[in-house]
């Protein structure tokens, strides 16, 4: 599949692979991909939260904070659910 960056995103590609943060424009588009994805899974999860909040469901915050605190953590090891 080939990809068209759009001009205005250029720069930052360019810096990104000088930077060494990534090898190339495939790499930078595969981690956008996931990105949204990621975006995607969260909106979900925060509308189901919404849900259950809307059907009386309710969880104790300590157990809130941990749970996204044990996700955060996960994402930024690199093992995202």
């Amino acid at each position: 599949m080939n990809v068209q960056i759009p001009a205005n995103f250029s720069p930052a590609v360019d810096r990104l692979i000088t930077e060494g943060r990534f090898r190339d424009a495939g790499e930078i588009v595969a981690e956008g991909i996931k990105l949204v994805l990621m975006r995607e899974e969260l909106e979900r999860d925060v509308q189901a939260g919404l849900d259950d909040l809307d059907a009386g469901n309710r969880i104790e915050a300590k157990k809130v904070y941990a749970e996204a605190r044990r996700r955060i953590k996960a994402i930024e090891d690199g093992r995202a659910q």
